[in-house]
């Protein structure tokens, strides 16, 4: 049987089920998905800034609420067509476009069904044994304490602490390498702590060469990707920006902002290009009158 995208980890059921329901409806029910999952493909940090609205024609259509993570969006499509690619199963969409305004994200029905319970999680813990040394261990701790009620509750904590570690290496977690606690796969606290620590990196190289290339970048921090140097270029940017008027472009500030949101070198940094950039990023600017008065001839040029 032909597989239908995104129904990899589905039964033959469900994938007969959805075969049969016609090609139409196979596409929409592939679009419904990876708007569902859009945080699973693309990260929580992107998804909390850009959404995706829907699928038509091929196009992924984004909302993102300013110039400055279109331009990252744009700098990152392929990446980003890759990934919801990738998860689809085919080629699903070809490119990005942007939507003018954001639907109400669409919520994943919860299974439920494989979730443990946590009367479930207490009777599994329950019947986990203990080695004899541990349970010497426990009463040896309760015997060094003279209230009874307390010394009772340090047994029955340390019993239950052995108990649950027992019972996650009988579920097949292992300990992390980094920090030794036992987890199932991937230690998400030292990822995150390691991806800061990256990340920090990649913000004091673009302080320094805000022209950099991704590829020249990863040469140096071979784990940084796209959507990494695109949201910490983004939010230097807007950091920037939230610092510098309108009207000051002739600082080193304007000058900073062409080089990160054009990626250009000092040599490329034209009067021409930082009025260009300053216009594209004007909501993030600090407004001025000069800059209402500019917004008025502007308008005055079109309607005539």
């Amino acid at each position: 049987m032909r597989t239908t995208l995104g129904t990899a980890a589905a039964d033959d059921d469900v994938r007969a089920a959805i075969h049969r329901l016609g090609p139409s409806f196979e596409r929409d029910y592939i679009a419904h998905l990876t708007l569902a999952h859009w945080a699973d493909i693309m990260g929580e940090m992107v998804a909390r800034r850009v959404r995706a609205v829907y699928v038509k024609d091929s196009k992924l259509y984004l909302y993102a609420p300013d110039a400055v993570w279109k331009n990252e969006m744009r700098m990152s499509a392929p990446e980003i067509v890759q990934r919801v690619n990738n998860f689809a199963g085919g080629r699903m969409i070809r490119e990005i476009a942007f939507a003018r305004t954001a639907r109400l994200p669409i919520v994943p029905a919860g299974d439920g069904g494989d979730e443990e319970m946590p009367a479930d999680y207490a009777r599994a813990l329950v019947q986990t044994g203990l080695t004899d040394e541990e349970i010497a261990h426990g009463s040896a701790l309760a015997a060094s304490v003279e209230d009874e009620k307390l010394a009772s509750s340090i047994q029955r904590a340390y019993q239950n602490m052995r108990k649950a570690r027992r019972l996650k290496e009988q579920r097949g977690f292992t300990p992390c390498p980094i920090c030794g606690r036992l987890v199932q796969g991937i230690c998400f606290d030292c990822r995150r702590s390691e991806e800061r620590s990256v990340r920090r990196e990649v913000r004091a190289i673009l302080r320094r060469e805000p022209w950099i290339k991704l590829a020249d970048i990863v040469r140096r921090i071979p784990s940084c990707d796209a959507l990494m140097l695109g949201s910490e270029r983004a939010d230097l940017i807007r950091r920037i920006a939230g610092e510098t008027a309108y009207t000051e472009q002739d600082s080193e500030n304007a000058r900073m902002l062409t080089m990160l949101h054009r990626g250009l070198p000092p040599e490329e940094v034209t009067p021409k290009k930082i009025r260009s950039t300053f216009w594209e990023l004007r909501n993030e600017l600090i407004t001025t009158r000069e800059f209402w008065e500019e917004m008025k001839q502007r308008r005055a040029k079109k309607k005539s």
